[in-house]
Formats: C-alpha cells, sequence, structure tokens
C-alpha cells in the first residue's frame, strides 16, 4: 500500500472573492463553516483575510496628519456635546468614575 503525497495547488482568489467571503461572514448572512466548505478554503485564510480587511478599515479611517484633525469646539459647544454624551452614556460614565475612584484608593491610575 503506497500512500500518495498530496500537492497543494496554487489558487488565486480575486480582491471580490475575498470581500464577498468576509462581508458573508460579517453580515452573518453565512457562517465562517460554510464559506470554508463552498471556497474549499480553510479556516485560516478565512480568517487572515479578516484581518486584512479590519486593518484596512482602520487605516482608511485613520486621520493622516494633524493638520487633517477637525478644529476645537468653542467652550459652550464642547460642555454642550460633553452633558449630552454623558446623558447618553449615563452607565458608562458611572463606570468610569466607579473604576478611577477604585483606582485612587488602590493608589494606581491607568490611561484612558
Amino acid at each position: 500500500m503506497t500512500m500518495k503525497k498530496k500537492t497543494r495547488v496554487k489558487r488565486e482568489f480575486t480582491v471580490e472573492d475575498k470581500l464577498k467571503a468576509v462581508l458573508a461572514v460579517w453580515t452573518e448572512r453565512r457562517t465562517g463553516t460554510e464559506i470554508c466548505r463552498e471556497m474549499n478554503l480553510t479556516w485560516t485564510l478565512l480568517d487572515r483575510w479578516q484581518n486584512q480587511a479590519m486593518e484596512g478599515m482602520l487605516s482608511a479611517l485613520e486621520q493622516k496628519k494633524k493638520e487633517e484633525q477637525l478644529p476645537a469646539l468653542n467652550g459652550r459647544l464642547k460642555k454642550l456635546l460633553e452633558k449630552k454624551l454623558s446623558f447618553r452614556n449615563g452607565g458608562l460614565v458611572k463606570l468610569e468614575e466607579r473604576l478611577e475612584s477604585v483606582q485612587k484608593k488602590r493608589g494606581t491610575k491607568t490611561s484612558s
């Protein structure tokens, strides 16, 4: 009984193929297992595509230069915005305040 050695076939996937696969998983229309089976992929390759897509989005959304930053808000507008955000994120703000008070008691402080 002789064992045949498996040879890998180098396949090329288009950007559109990769995009369709990643978006199908991210929009929860399909599972990763379904995509891998359908496209004859390994989970590792699909995971790599997802990581590359995430990195690409982060790069695209990052501000490139400090000059591109938005102008500073005037004091009154900034206070109104902070008030609105604290009202909307009341639970989160309370948790942050609680964390800060615990850290002060322990004598440690983390950066936000």
